[in-house]
C-alpha cells in the first residue's frame, strides 16, 4: 500500500461527519423522537451499542445536530482507554462546558462541592491544585453535577452525549449510575455509546436501574445490509467491485470506507484483506511513521500527557526546547492529528487545550512508542508538573508509570495522592495505594513494615468504600501478616475492622469466626481485647443470639478496670438496646437507649465519628421502640458525620434506619428520599439485600402517598432481592402483604404473613408482630373467614401485650375492630382506642388511618356527626403529611356521609355536594351539550370541563352521562338552571 493510500485510509477512518448516513433510518427516527420528547419536558436514555466502526460516534454527532436545532443545550464527553485512573474523566468535558455556559450568570464563590468537582476534572498541569477540595465525599460531588445540569438546562433541556463508555473510570460509572437513579431538575436526553463486549457488568446493569422518570431506548447497531452498503459506495465502483467490497467489509461502514480507499491502488486488493481492524491500525501507523523526529516526539509526548493536554508542557515532556515543540505542534495540527478541544470551560482558562482527533489515533501512538522513551517521558512529565506546583494527585499517574521499585519518594507521592482522593474518588485512591505497595519493599522489617502495613490498612478502608470488599479482606489479611509477633495488640484494630467488613458483606458467621480465632490468642481474662468482644456481641445481636451477646457484654464490663471508660459504656448500652428491641423487651430497651443517647448526644462530631456503629444500633432500637423522632435525630447526625469523615460504608445502615423512622413521624417525602439515598449507597458496596430493603421502604411510603399500584413493583423487587427468611426479608414480606391487601388480593396477603409469623425464629423482630397479625386479620375478614380473622386478632393482642408499645397495642385494637363488623358501635370504640394509642406512640399516619376506619364504623352505626369529625381529622393528618392515598379515601368517606344526611325539601342529592360551577355543568350535560359546547357556553377550556366532570362523577358515584342525568332528575323543575 502506498504512502498516499495510507493517508487516504486514515482520513476515511476518521471521517465522522462527511458522507451520507446510510442504513440508519430507524435509529434516526428514535433519536428525533427523543429530542422532541426532551424539548417537551420528558427525559430519555438512549443506549447505542455496537462493535467498532458501526457508527456509534456518528449517530451521537447527528443527535447533537438535532438537539442543537431544537434549542437544547448540548454537552459531550468521552472516555479514554488510557485515562481510566482519572476520576470522572467521562464528565470532564461536560462539567467544564457547564462552567463556561454559566460564567456570565454566576456570581460569588462556588460552593465546596461544585469547586471540588471542577478541580477534579481539570487537565493535568493546569495549575496548582487546592488539595482540600479533593476531600469532598463522592456522593456530594454527584449532587453537585445534578445541580450544574439543572442550572444549565433550565431554559429548554439538555442533551448529554457520553461516548466510549466501555473505557469509563469507576468514578464516571458511579456518576452515570447516579444520574440514572436521580435525574437532574431539567429534561435530560442522556445518550451513551459503548461496545457491549468490552463493557463492564456494572455499566450494563446501570441502564437497567434507570428510574421511571426516563424512557429508555436501546439501539444495538447491526451491520449494514447489502443494499445499504451499495448505497454508501455509490456509483463510482463497478458492480463486481461493489459486491466484493460489501462482502469483505462484513457490512461495517468504517471498514467499508477504509477498503474503498485501500483498493484504489489495485483491483484485487480488497479480496486480500482478512483482518480489517489490523489493516486500519496499519494505515494509521504508516502515517505516524512518516513524521519527522521532533514531530513524532511531540505527538508521543501528547499521548503521554493525556486527553486533553496542555501544549505548554510538550517541550519538556518530549525532551525538546519550547520553540521546537511549538513548531512541531503546528505541523501536527496542520495534519489534523491534534485539534482544539473547542469552546467551553471556566472563564479563567485562557490557554487553549488540545486533544487527539480520535481515540484510535492516540492508541496507535501509545502502542508504537518505545518502552524506554515512554518511561522517560513519564518521568519528565512528573518533573514538569512538580516544577509547576502541581499536586500529588496530578503527578500520581506519571509517578506510577515511571518510578522504580524502592523509590521511596515516589511511594510518598502516591500515598499522598491516595489520601487526597480517598473520599472523592476511592477507586482512584486504591489504584495509587496499589502502585505504592508495588514500589515499596516486598519483605520489609522495622519502620518499612509499619509503613507498608499502614498502606494496606488504607487500601482496605478504600476498597471497603468502593464495594470491593474481597480486596478489602485481602489487604487486611496482608496487614495482619506484618504485625510483629511481640505486638499482638496491633492486631486488635485490624481484626475489629475485618469483622465490621464481614458484617457489611452480610457474613456475620465469617465475622464471628475471625473474632473467635483472634480471641483464642489471648488469655480469657485479658481486658485489652474488649473491642473484639464488643464486635462479637454486635454479631450475636444481629444473629438473634441475644443471651450469648449479653454474656460478651457482661465480660467486657467485668474485665474493664474502674473507672469504666464512657465509650465502652456507650457501646454496651447501644448494643443491648438493639438486642432488647429485636427480642421485644421494651422496658430494658428504653433504659439502655436512654443511657446510650445521653452519652452520644454530648459527643462532638469528631468523637462521634468513632461511634457510628453504635449510633446506628441506637437509632434502630429507638425506631423499633416507637421513639421515631429521636431515631431521626440520631440517624441524621450520624449520616452527616459519616459523609464528612468518608465512612460511606456505614451509610446504607444509617439511611435505612432514618427512612424507617421518618415514616413513623409521617415524613413521607423525607422517607422516600432517605430510602433512595440508601439504595444508591448500597449499590456502591454491592449489597443486594440492602438494596431490596431500600426498595421496601420506598414502596411502603409510596403506598401511603400514591396508593398500592404505585408501590407494588418496588415491593415485589424488594422481596426478590432480600435473603429468604432473613430479618430484612420478613420486613419486606410484611410491606408487600400490606400492599396486596390494599390491592384487593387478601389471599396473597395471608400467605405472605403466614411465612413470617408461622414459625418461631430467633431473628424475628418481635416488636412488629402485632402489626403483622393485624394485617392478617384484616385480610382474613376480606376473604370472609371470620374464624381465622378472630384467631389473628387474638395473636395480635398477645404480641402487643408482650411488648407493651402503644403503637402495637393500637394494631391489636384495630385487629379486634375488624372482627366486630356486625357490631358497628363496638368496632367504632375499638378504632377510636387504636387512634389514641397510635397518637401516643407518635405513629401519625397510622393514627390517620385508624381515624378513617373509626369514621366508617360510625357511619355504619348511623352516627354521622361523629363520623364527620373523625374523617375530618383523618383528612387533616393526610393532607399535612402528603398521604394522598389516605386523603382520597377520607374524601370518599366524607361524600358517603354527605349522601346519607337528610336533604332539605326541594333539594336533589347533588345539592350541597356539588359546587355552583359543577351544578351548572351538570345541568348543561342534562340538556345534551358536549364538553366542547359546555366550554364555549361557560367560557372555559374543554380540559377544565373534563376535570369538573371527573369530580362530579366521583362525588355522585356515577360513571356515565346518563347516570348523571338520572341523578339530577330528582331535583324539582323550578330548581333547574335557566338556559
Amino acid at each position: 500500500m502506498s504512502e498516499q493510500s495510507a493517508h487516504q485510509a486514515h482520513a476515511a477512518a476518521h471521517r465522522t461527519r462527511s458522507g451520507p448516513l446510510v442504513g440508519r433510518e430507524d435509529e434516526m427516527a428514535v433519536l428525533r423522537s427523543a429530542v422532541t420528547a426532551c424539548a417537551d419536558g420528558r427525559s430519555t436514555v438512549v443506549e447505542i451499542t455496537g462493535d467498532p466502526g458501526l457508527g456509534k460516534t456518528r449517530l451521537l454527532s447527528e443527535l447533537g445536530d438535532l438537539a442543537a436545532a431544537e434549542g437544547l443545550t448540548v454537552l459531550s464527553g468521552r472516555a479514554s482507554e488510557f485515562e481510566q485512573q482519572r476520576s470522572f474523566g467521562v464528565f470532564a468535558g461536560p462539567v467544564r462546558s457547564c462552567f463556561g455556559l454559566l460564567a456570565e450568570s454566576r456570581h460569588g464563590p462556588l460552593d465546596e462541592e461544585t469547586a471540588a468537582l471542577l478541580e477534579l476534572v481539570q487537565p493535568r498541569g493546569s495549575g496548582p491544585g487546592r488539595h482540600g477540595f479533593a476531600q469532598v465525599d463522592r456522593s456530594r460531588l454527584h449532587h453537585a453535577l445534578g445541580r450544574l445540569l439543572a442550572a444549565v438546562g433550565q431554559d429548554r433541556g439538555i442533551l448529554l452525549c457520553l461516548d466510549d463508555l466501555h473505557w469509563a473510570d469507576e468514578g464516571s460509572l458511579e456518576l452515570l449510575h447516579y444520574l440514572l437513579r436521580q435525574p437532574p431538575g431539567t429534561p435530560l436526553l442522556l445518550a451513551c455509546g459503548l461496545r457491549p463486549r468490552q463493557a463492564a457488568a456494572r455499566l450494563r446493569a446501570s441502564f437497567r436501574y434507570a428510574v421511571a422518570d426516563y424512557r429508555v431506548e436501546r439501539l444495538p447497531l447491526p451491520v449494514l445490509d447489502r443494499q445499504a452498503c451499495r448505497s454508501l459506495l455509490g456509483a463510482t465502483h463497478p458492480p463486481a467491485r461493489r459486491d466484493r467490497l460489501c462482502t469483505v467489509s462484513g457490512g461495517n461502514p468504517l471498514y467499508l470506507e477504509v477498503l474503498t480507499e485501500l483498493t484504489l491502488d489495485g483491483d484485487g486488493a480488497a479480496g486480500s484483506q482478512t483482518d480489517l481492524p489490523d489493516t486500519l491500525r496499519a494505515a494509521l501507523a504508516r502515517e505516524i511513521a512518516s513524521l519527522t523526529g521532533d514531530e513524532l516526539s511531540a505527538l508521543r509526548a501528547a499521548a503521554v500527557l493525556g486527553d486533553p493536554f496542555d501544549p505548554m508542557l510538550l517541550g519538556q515532556v518530549a525532551g525538546l526546547g519550547h520553540g521546537p515543540a511549538l513548531e512541531a505542534l503546528d505541523v501536527l495540527a496542520g495534519m489534523d492529528l491534534v485539534r482544539s478541544c473547542g469552546p467551553g470551560g471556566p472563564p479563567h482558562e485562557v490557554r487553549q487545550l488540545l486533544q487527539f482527533r480520535h481515540p484510535l489515533l492516540r492508541e496507535i501512538v501509545s502502542r508504537e512508542t518505545p518502552p524506554g522513551w515512554f518511561l522517560g517521558a513519564n518521568a519528565r512529565a512528573d518533573e514538569a508538573l512538580r516544577g509547576s506546583g502541581a499536586s500529588a494527585v496530578e503527578r500520581a499517574p506519571f509517578v506510577a508509570r515511571s518510578a522504580q521499585a524502592g523509590d521511596l519518594d515516589a511511594v510518598r507521592v502516591l500515598v499522598e495522592a491516595a489520601a487526597l482522593t480517598t473520599r472523592s474518588a476511592p477507586a482512584t485512591a486504591a489504584a495509587w495505594l496499589r502502585a505504592a505497595l508495588r514500589l515499596s519493599p516486598q519483605d520489609p522489617s522495622g519502620e518499612a513494615a509499619r509503613q507498608r502495613r499502614e498502606m494496606l490498612l488504607g487500601l482496605a478502608r478504600t476498597c471497603g468504600t468502593t464495594g470491593d470488599l474481597a480486596s478489602c479482606r485481602d489487604a487486611l489479611s496482608q496487614a495482619l501478616d506484618l504485625v510483629p509477633a511481640d505486638r499482638l495488640d496491633q492486631r486488635i484494630p485490624v481484626v475489629a475492622l475485618r469483622s465490621v467488613i464481614e458484617r457489611i458483606l452480610g457474613s456475620p458467621k465469617a465475622a464471628k469466626r475471625a473474632l473467635d480465632d483472634e480471641l483464642a490468642r489471648w488469655p480469657k481474662t485479658e481486658a485489652e481485647v474488649n473491642p473484639l468482644r464488643l464486635q462479637l456481641a454486635t454479631v450475636g445481636m444481629a444473629q438473634g443470639n441475644f443471651e450469648e451477646a449479653a454474656a460478651h457484654l457482661d465480660t467486657v464490663l467485668a474485665l474493664t478496670p474502674p473507672p469504666v471508660d464512657s465509650g465502652i459504656l456507650t457501646s454496651v448500652a447501644a448494643c443491648r438496646a438493639l438486642g432488647a428491641a429485636y427480642s421485644g423487651r421494651t422496658g430494658p430497651m428504653a433504659a439502655y437507649a436512654s443511657e446510650a443517647a445521653s452519652a452520644i448526644d454530648v459527643m462532638g462530631d469528631e468523637e462521634l465519628a468513632a461511634f457510628l456503629d453504635e449510633v446506628g444500633q441506637l437509632g434502630w432500637a429507638e425506631a423499633l421502640g416507637e421513639r421515631h423522632a429521636d431515631a431521626v435525630r440520631h440517624m441524621t447526625r450520624a449520616v452527616r458525620v459519616a459523609r464528612r469523615t468518608g465512612q460511606s460504608y456505614m451509610m446504607p445502615y444509617l439511611l435505612l434506619g432514618r427512612s424507617y423512622a421518618q415514616q413513623g413521624t409521617g415524613d413521607l417525602a423525607g422517607s422516600i428520599a432517605s430510602a433512595a439515598d440508601a439504595e444508591e449507597t448500597a449499590h456502591l458496596i454491592d449489597r443486594p439485600d440492602l438494596i431490596g430493603y431500600a426498595l421496601t421502604l420506598r414502596a411502603a411510603a409510596s403506598a401511603l402517598r400514591d396508593g398500592p399500584a404505585a408501590a407494588a413493583d418496588a415491593a415485589e423487587r424488594a422481596l426478590r432481592a432480600a435473603e429468604h427468611h432473613g430479618r430484612l426479608w420478613e420486613l419486606s414480606a410484611a410491606v408487600l402483604a400490606s400492599v396486596r391487601l390494599d390491592q384487593g388480593r387478601p389471599g396473597d396477603c395471608v400467605e405472605l404473613i403466614r411465612t413470617i409469623t408461622g414459625i418461631d425464629r430467633s431473628e424475628t423482630t418481635h416488636t412488629l408482630r402485632a402489626m403483622w397479625f393485624c394485617t392478617a386479620a384484616q385480610a382474613e375478614m376480606a376473604r370472609g373467614d371470620t374464624g381465622a380473622a378472630t384467631l389473628r386478632a387474638r395473636q395480635a393482642a398477645e404480641a402487643a401485650a408482650a411488648v407493651s408499645l402503644p403503637g402495637q397495642s393500637g394494631y391489636a385494637a384495630l385487629a379486634m375492630a375488624c372482627v366486630h363488623g356486625d357490631d358497628a358501635d363496638a368496632a367504632a370504640e375499638l378504632c377510636a382506642e387504636a387512634a389514641e394509642l397510635f397518637a401516643t406512640g407518635g405513629l401519625v399516619l397510622a393514627e390517620g388511618r385508624a381515624r378513617l376506619l373509626h369514621a366508617r364504623a360510625l357511619v355504619a352505626a348511623g352516627r354521622l356527626e361523629e363520623a364527620g369529625a373523625a374523617v375530618g381529622r383523618a383528612k387533616q393528618i393526610a393532607d399535612a403529611h402528603g398521604a394522598g392515598r389516605l386523603s382520597a379515601l377520607a374524601v370518599n368517606t366524607q361524600r358517603q356521609i354527605g349522601a346519607r344526611r337528610p336533604r332539605p325539601a326541594g333539594h336533589s342529592p347533588a345539592h350541597g355536594v356539588l359546587s355552583e360551577q359543577e351544578l351548572r355543568i351538570s345541568q348543561l350535560v342534562s340538556r345534551g351539550l358536549s364538553n366542547r359546547d359546555i366550554a364555549s357556553t361557560l367560557f372555559l377550556s374543554a380540559k377544565t370541563v373534563e376535570a369538573h366532570l371527573t369530580r362530579i362523577f366521583r362525588k355522585l358515584d356515577v360513571s356515565s352521562r346518563s347516570a348523571l342525568i338520572s341523578a339530577l332528575a330528582e331535583r324539582p323543575a323550578d330548581q333547574q338552571m335557566a338556559g
